[in-house]
């Protein structure tokens, strides 16, 4: 699941490299932009927070769809998953922010789609001795 990991992280460095700074009041009273990386920070916090709502559970659906769906094709069984991990994303409509909503949500496709290795748990034949005595794949 360190993939994952590393998939939701890099969402979260892209969405705090686009989504919009924020403003603070400045010396004069004015409202400035955030600097880059005060706001570049914010956002990193706030995925550390929504790891919590959208990475975990995710992980929990990935690995309980993985140990209940071992004979399943698979298309098919990348196509239930990145179903079934964009249910946590809902909590991302909650946000004032779309890059927020958007990036995670294509992070979530491109892991069930490209990265996520199928099947999660290999079989325990998998490896098999053919009638030469070499191993097979």
């Amino acid at each position: 699941m360190l993939s994952y990991i590393l998939v939701y992280a890099l969402a979260w460095v892209a969405i705090g490299l686009v989504a919009p700074r924020g403003a603070t009041v400045g010396p004069d009273g004015n409202f400035e932009d955030r600097p880059l990386w005060e706001s570049f920070q914010s956002y990193m916090e706030t995925g550390l927070i929504f790891f919590l709502f959208v990475g975990i559970p995710s992980i929990f659906i990935i690995v309980l769809t993985g140990l209940s769906r071992q004979a399943m094709e698979p298309p098919m069984f990348r196509a239930m998953v990145t179903g079934l991990i964009l249910l946590p994303t809902v909590f991302l409509l909650f946000g004032d922010v779309v890059e927020e909503l958007l990036i995670q949500v294509a992070a979530q496709v491109v892991f069930a789609t490209l990265v996520m290795p199928v099947p999660l748990i290999p079989q325990s034949g998998a490896l098999h001795q053919d009638q030469k005595g070499e191993q097979s794949v």
